[in-house]
């Protein structure tokens, strides 16, 4: 599941995407996504590879 975050919120800058990600090794994750588009959500089932977490501690992941 994805979604686009439109409402600015203190310390995050609107528009971003947030996504569920199902890892390899089993956990699932929220995470936010770098290199998506930022009008739509990600589409489900898409390759996305996990980066290092942002200044403020937030996982991220890139899509493919």
């Amino acid at each position: 599941s994805s979604t686009v975050v439109r409402i600015p919120v203190p310390g995050r800058t609107p528009p971003y995407s947030l996504a569920y990600v199902d890892l390899d090794d089993g956990p699932r994750v929220l995470a936010h996504v770098l290199g998506g588009p930022t009008d739509d959500p990600v589409p489900i089932g898409i390759t996305v590879h996990l980066i290092s977490p942002s200044a403020d501690g937030d996982l991220q992941v890139e899509v493919q």
